[in-house]
């Protein structure tokens, strides 16, 4: 049994046109794309740190700031506020700071190996030997016994500290 359907009376309607909301929805999905593909582009570039002064563009504020950090760890020694490894060990730690600042490169976790293996030429008229000869400097008293090591006996809180001034003072 198969029933015929009249299909004769059935008339095509008019073409609907697009509704209202269809449009603002894909006019609010054109603009989110456009926002999405900007947002990707502004975070996907570099940050800049902030470089600091360096040679003639550099205050007497700047080294300043660097001998009181120095002073400090001094007059802290001196009051007894912390033993004579803490004092090399923050004294090494202002020097890796002071290059970190001064290159604009992170350097406190650099070892000496680390800075015997940095281009001379690259960062100026000797710094970088400068900075080698520091942190040398600072290694035996900070790491070696006092008692095998006649250097690292002898070497005062006090002189230490002048080894770092001395690299601030003379950093180009």
């Amino acid at each position: 049994m198969i029933l015929a359907l009249d299909v004769s009376s059935l008339n095509p309607l008019a073409p609907m046109g697009v509704p209202t909301v269809l449009i603002v929805a894909i006019a609010v999905a054109c603009v989110l794309c456009v926002a999405l593909a900007a947002a990707a582009i502004a975070l996907s570039r570099p940050r800049r740190t902030p470089v600091a002064p360096r040679g003639a563009h550099a205050t007497a504020a700047d080294s300043a700031r660097w001998h009181r950090r120095v002073d400090d760890v001094v007059a802290r020694y001196e009051a007894g506020a912390i033993g004579r490894p803490e004092a090399f060990a923050e004294l090494a730690a202002i020097v890796r700071a002071f290059a970190s600042e001064a290159t604009g490169q992170d350097m406190r976790a650099h070892t000496l190996s680390d800075f015997s293996r940095m281009p001379r030429a690259s960062r100026g008229d000797g710094d970088v030997d400068l900075l080698r000869q520091t942190v040398a400097a600072l290694y035996p008293p900070e790491f070696a016994d006092g008692l095998v090591n006649a250097q690292a006996g002898r070497t005062g809180v006090a002189e230490a500290a002048g080894w770092v001034s001395n690299l601030v003072d003379r950093w180009r």
